[in-house]
């Protein structure tokens, strides 16, 4: 199953506030657990995530199918494996 990362531009790098974390651990548990999510899915900062490109859309084919997931980069469990949040891989 090959994947291709859709990129947008990403808007800033300050700190995370509490709601863009609440939505980013949301978003990490439903990964873990195989469990589809997008925008409508997460309550809170969902975007701000996007803008972060701490969620990235992606491209996969499948059944030569092409669908597009949600998924969380390897730099948002960086941060919450440093806020104590998530384990580190």
């Amino acid at each position: 199953m090959a994947s291709k990362v859709i990129k947008l531009p990403l808007i800033k790098k300050s700190s995370l506030s509490r709601p863009m974390i609440v939505a980013l651990v949301e978003a990490s548990a439903r990964q873990t657990h195989g469990i589809p999510f997008g925008p409508a899915d997460i309550k809170g900062s969902f975007s701000f995530l996007i803008e972060r490109g701490l969620v990235v859309l992606e491209q996969v084919n499948h059944q030569n199918e092409q669908q597009y997931i949600w998924r969380v980069t390897p730099e948002a469990i960086t941060i919450l494996t440093k806020l104590g949040i998530a384990k580190s891989a």
